[in-house]
């Protein structure tokens, strides 16, 4: 009876030790440095938005990209509210760049690659949800790299989500298993999203 129980522990000790791992890998971080660029891709704009704003003010770029369309034709796009907000914030309008036309991170990651080449902007930091981090990390490294141009991660202070007890709450459970999904998808070549 004493190793049933035993065998129990482990057990469950070792499914949560995976959960967290898991949360901890998609959490991707670089060192910060400075940059060219601050970019923000939509989405959870709410903690990304913050982040970047943060990150600017304290003068790691003197640029910062929003990226990202809306679902809706008829809506602003998400890039836009995300510039409304940074102005707001005392962003000046001129230091901030919007690329508004994006549906996917796959499309974040080609556009924002295009927009820093014509603006010779060679470095970013990447901003985006911390379980989104890893998926996007992957998409923009694939086109930064065929444009030489090179980027650091730096999730959002996203206090929703938390990379230790992602799997203990929702909606941070049903974002990360969907994020989880994409990353499977994307690295078995299916077109992501």
């Amino acid at each position: 009876m004493r190793r049933f129980f035993f065998g129990v522990l482990v057990g469950a000790i070792s499914i949560v030790a995976v959960l967290v791992g898991i949360g901890h890998w998609l959490d991707l971080t670089d060192p910060l440095a400075k940059a060219d660029a601050i970019v923000a891709i939509s989405g959870d704009t709410g903690a990304r938005v913050e982040t970047a704003i943060a990150l600017w003010k304290e003068g790691y770029a003197p640029v910062l990209i929003f990226s990202g369309g809306s679902s809706d034709p008829e809506s602003v796009a998400s890039a836009e509210l995300m510039k409304r907000t940074a102005v707001a914030a005392g962003v000046p309008a001129t230091a901030i760049v919007v690329e508004g036309t994006s549906a996917t991170t796959e499309e974040n990651a080609q556009r924002v690659a295009e927009l820093m080449q014509n603006r010779h902007l060679r470095s970013a930091i990447l901003v985006t949800s911390p379980y989104h981090q890893r998926r996007a990390a992957m998409l923009f490294e694939r086109e930064f790299g065929r444009a030489s141009l090179s980027f650091r991660n730096h999730p959002a202070d996203d206090p929703d989500w938390d990379a230790s007890f992602w799997w203990t709450r929702e909606p941070s459970r049903s974002l990360t298993l969907v994020e989880l999904a994409k990353l499977g998808a994307l690295v078995a070549g299916q077109r992501p999203g």
